[in-house]
């Protein structure tokens, strides 16, 4: 029994403080993470983590990155609980040369898993090869790293395109952390499947399909990064990785003590139960994620939805965001007022931006565009019915949320109709832009989620919510976007965002904001120094 950390959770974030030019080591400010400082390396105690969503890959270029995926891999730039961009496998970087060029100082004496090396050029092949190739990873460095100059065994320069401080904030997703090269070449077409290779402190030690993974402490590991707070691996000598997709199941684990923590599929309704139990905490983080009521905007698949802005908003005021906190989600979260989560900086805009629940402003804004309300029934304007339907999964939260949008529309005789099918149906319509409405979300930390959901001009793939080609108000949108997208600066960059979020909300209205969940994950009492972290799970140091 002896101190250890859990860091917990899934994707993704931007920064809320300025990164463009950072540091070294020493300039960072240490994040406290709760157990002692230091990790002795010989427990012997094994722990069990229970995940809700089975394994894919653990190849970022061909899989999902499940939460296991930070215990493996490291990244060249970290971010820490409060989403400041640390250095990970770095010892810093400055920008130089007007901003186009990048230089990385490399930490010396880390090795991967396999015993290879990690040194400059490690990190010329993981850009130019490894991610500017993978189907899942070229648009972090594609069109932003013209080459990298190896400067010597611990020094690369990225010579960039253009000024790109999201370069960094790319750096530090889950998509980007380093594999042994040595590995990736050998195991071929089974890397991510029978074997992964890092140099984070736990290693690789056995796989049993997509529904449980086993990992050894790395006895090597002494390159802990420095706002962690702590050296060497974890305490435990073993972590074993369940996924239980039943949630009476995986709750009934934990309870029970035959798991250590629920990392992934803690329900909203354990929270207080487990509040009230001396024998598991919760543990709670600010959320990444938005979820929405969404509208398509072409007007040849979704005709008045998408022709009449004013009843894209009039439903977005009809609908009360604090009822659906309390109701459906015992209180957990936010109600959401905009397209961007809390923990992104470009969230914070004018309040006369945001959308928040006034039934008496929704029904002036249908009557203002000609409709004839009619609460309870089903508003007309020239002869078209306020009828739309309304796209869903079968997943329960889903399907609660499209009844209570069903339920507050209808008090501006607005008729959503819930359509019910599976997630492979939903994301089909999707891409082929045959739906009215939708319930939707997604979870990212970055402000560029505006430009893979809402740019009109996004390639290979059309807009989520329809193309419409010609409208004024999409060029304005794409024009919004690119500035922030193309931003020299981070300042400069949530600046854009703020005014493209903006636009979006008071002139587009692609979707209707509803609910910022907030991360939840839960643990047996006798885990000191878990510390719930909601971009993955890097154990370094838990009590037992």
């Amino acid at each position: 029994m002896g101190p250890a950390t859990l860091l917990a959770g899934c994707t993704g974030g931007e920064p809320k403080t300025d990164v463009g030019t950072s540091t070294t080591e020493s300039d960072e400010t240490a994040t406290e993470t709760g157990g002692e400082a230091t990790a002795e390396a010989n427990g012997s105690f094994s722990l069990r983590i229970l995940l809700d969503h089975p394994f894919d890959r653990f190849d970022h270029n061909t899989g999902w990155m499940g939460p296991p995926a930070r215990d493996i891999y490291q990244n060249l730039v970290d971010r820490a609980y409060d989403m400041t961009l640390q250095p990970g496998m770095l010892k810093g970087w400055s920008f130089e040369n007007g901003n186009m060029d990048l230089v990385m100082t490399l930490r010396e004496g880390i090795t991967f898993h396999d015993g290879s090396a990690f040194d400059a050029d490690h990190v010329k092949w993981f850009l130019l090869d490894y991610l500017l190739n993978g189907s899942g990873t070229s648009y972090m460095v594609d069109g932003i790293i013209d080459d990298v100059v190896v400067e010597d065994t611990h020094t690369a320069r990225l010579k960039l395109s253009a000024p790109a401080p999201n370069l960094l904030w790319n750096l530090s997703s889950a998509y980007a952390a380093v594999p042994s090269r040595d590995a990736y070449e050998k195991y071929g077409e089974d890397y991510g499947r029978t074997i992964a290779v890092g140099s984070g402190p736990y290693k690789w030690k056995s796989r049993d399909g997509d529904r449980n993974l086993v990992l050894e402490r790395f006895e090597e590991y002494d390159w802990s990064p420095e706002w962690i707070g702590l050296d060497g691996a974890g305490k435990a000598a073993e972590i074993t990785y369940d996924v239980i997709t039943e949630t009476s199941s995986r709750t009934a684990a934990l309870e029970t003590g035959e798991a250590d923590a629920i990392l992934t599929g803690l329900p909203s309704t354990k929270v207080q139960a487990y509040e009230n139990n001396d024998e598991i905490d919760v543990h709670r983080a600010e959320g990444r994620q938005v979820r929405w009521l969404g509208f398509n905007l072409d007007p040849e698949r979704a005709g008045v939805i998408a022709e009449d802005l004013n009843l894209r908003k009039a439903i977005s005021f009809a609908i009360d965001r604090q009822s659906i906190v309390d109701g459906l989600f015992q209180g957990l979260g936010q109600p959401g007022v905009n397209l961007l989560p809390p923990t992104v900086a470009a969230q914070d805009i004018g309040d006369e931006y945001n959308h928040t629940f006034d039934l008496d402003k929704a029904t002036s804004l249908m009557e203002e565009a000609g409709w004839t309300v009619n609460p309870g029934g089903v508003s007309t304007k020239d002869g078209v019915e306020a009828s739309f339907e309304l796209l869903t999964t079968n997943a329960s939260t889903a399907r609660n949320l499209a009844t209570v949008y069903q339920e507050q529309a209808s008090k501006i005789g607005v008729e959503l109709k819930p359509k019910v099918v599976d997630e492979a149906t939903v994301q089909s319509r999707i891409k082929s832009g045959d739906f009215e409405t939708i319930v939707e979300g997604y979870t990212w930390q970055n402000a560029d989620i505006l430009d893979w959901f809402f740019a009109f001009d996004m390639t290979p793939y059309p807009a989520w919510f329809g193309v419409q080609e010609g409208r004024e108000e999409d060029d304005r949108a794409n024009e919004l976007i690119e500035a922030g997208m193309s931003a020299g600066s981070w300042e400069e960059r949530i600046q854009k965002f703020k005014q493209a979020n903006e636009y979006l909300m008071e002139s587009l209205v692609p979707a209707a904001p509803v609910h910022y969940p907030e991360g939840i994950s839960a643990a047996r009492a006798d885990l000191d120094g878990y510390k719930f972290f909601t971009l993955g799970t890097t154990v370094e140091t838990i009590t037992k």
